[in-house]
């Protein structure tokens, strides 16, 4: 079984696609940003990643799924609040969540995260993990 790293990448406001993209591929500013500028886009959705991905040469499943803290692949957690049509990006790796600066708990920390009714909640951030892209080579 492969061991997959990665390193929280955050070039800063305006850039959240290009370091979502650089935390789970480790491809460099300039070639995250040259694909993110290509999409057209600004506003993303989750096929927009899963196309942006594939298109650096890397595989995803189709789209996002419900999570699976099991998963031996790194992956992107889709995340919700209160506000209705907005998510949010945290990492998930070897039973560790991240955020987009670097902060980092275990899943199973009961300080950290509820599980209720098989979602997982993240204390802290007032969120609620509803699905992940699996990112791998």
């Amino acid at each position: 079984m492969n061991k997959y790293e990665f390193e929280i990448v955050n070039f800063g406001d305006g850039y959240w696609h290009e370091s979502t993209l650089a935390t789970m591929s480790g491809l460099p500013f300039a070639e995250v940003h040259a694909a993110v500028k290509a999409t057209g886009r600004d506003r993303w959705g989750g096929q927009l990643y899963v196309i942006t991905f594939q298109s650096l040469g890397f595989n995803t499943n189709p789209r996002f799924v419900k999570f699976d803290p099991s998963t031996s692949l790194p992956c992107i957690l889709r995340c919700r609040n209160h506000v209705k049509g907005y998510w949010y990006v945290f990492y998930y790796n070897a039973g560790v969540v991240y955020d987009c600066v670097g902060n980092s708990f275990l899943l199973n920390d009961h300080g950290e995260v509820t599980l209720r009714n098989g979602s997982y909640f993240l204390k802290c951030y007032g969120m609620k993990v509803t699905s992940m892209l699996q990112v791998w080579v």
